[in-house]
C-alpha cells in the first residue's frame, strides 16, 4: 500500500502538470497561475523531511536545519555514567583557543537556540572578529553549527555532540565548585 507522501507527490504531479496545461488550454491563466501554485505547495510539503528552503509566489520557508537545532536544544545530553571525565579534546581545543570552553558553554547553556556573533563576543569577552575564529573552531572540531538569521546573518548552535561535551563541562565545573 502506498504511503501517504507518495500520494501526495502523484496528485500534487498531476495538478502541476495536467490541471494546469488543461487551464492553459483553455485561456485560464489566473486558474492555472493557481493550479501551479497549489501543485508546487504540494510536492513542497509532501517532501518536507527532505528539503531545508523553499520559496515561491510569496512563501518561503526554512525548515529541516533550523528544527533539528531546536530538537538538539530540548534533548537533554546523554552522558553515561563512565563518561563523565572532561574528555581530552576539550584541553586540546583550549590550547587553541583560550575562549573555545566559554563559547561552547555560551552556545549549549543559553535560552536562545541559535546564537549571533555578538552575543558571543559577549559571554568571551572577545573582540567580533575572535569570536567569529573561536565559533569557526568550534564547527571545524564538529561542536557547532553555522545557520543564517532570516536576516542573512551569521548564526550558531551547538551540534548534538557539542551539547554533550558542554553538558560534561558544565558537569565537570559543578564538581569543582563543590
Amino acid at each position: 500500500m502506498p504511503n501517504f507522501n507518495s500520494v501526495l507527490t502523484v496528485l500534487s504531479a498531476i495538478v502541476l502538470l495536467g490541471i494546469s496545461s488543461l487551464f492553459g488550454f483553455m485561456s485560464m491563466p489566473t486558474e492555472m497561475g493557481f493550479a501551479i501554485l497549489a501543485g508546487a505547495l504540494g510536492m513542497a510539503f509532501s517532501n518536507i523531511d527532505k528539503i531545508s528552503e523553499f520559496s515561491g509566489a510569496g512563501f518561503s520557508a526554512k525548515m529541516k536545519d533550523q528544527f533539528q537545532a531546536v530538537i538538539n536544544k530540548e534533548t537533554e545530553p546523554d552522558i553515561d555514567q563512565e563518561s563523565k571525565e572532561l574528555p581530552q579534546e576539550v584541553d586540546r581545543l583550549k590550547e587553541k583557543d583560550e575562549h573555545a570552553e566559554k563559547a561552547l558553554l555560551a552556545l549549549t547553556k543559553s535560552k536562545y537556540t541559535w546564537r549571533s556573533i555578538g552575543g558571543i563576543k559577549t559571554v568571551t569577552s572577545q573582540r567580533p572578529s575572535d569570536a567569529l575564529n573561536t565559533l569557526e573552531l568550534l564547527q571545524r572540531e564538529g561542536l557547532a553549527k553555522e545557520g543564517r538569521s532570516s536576516s542573512g546573518s551569521r548564526i550558531w548552535t551547538p551540534t548534538v555532540r557539542g551539547s554533550i561535551i558542554g553538558a560534561m563541562i558544565e558537569l565537570h565545573s559543578t564538581k569543582s565548585d563543590t
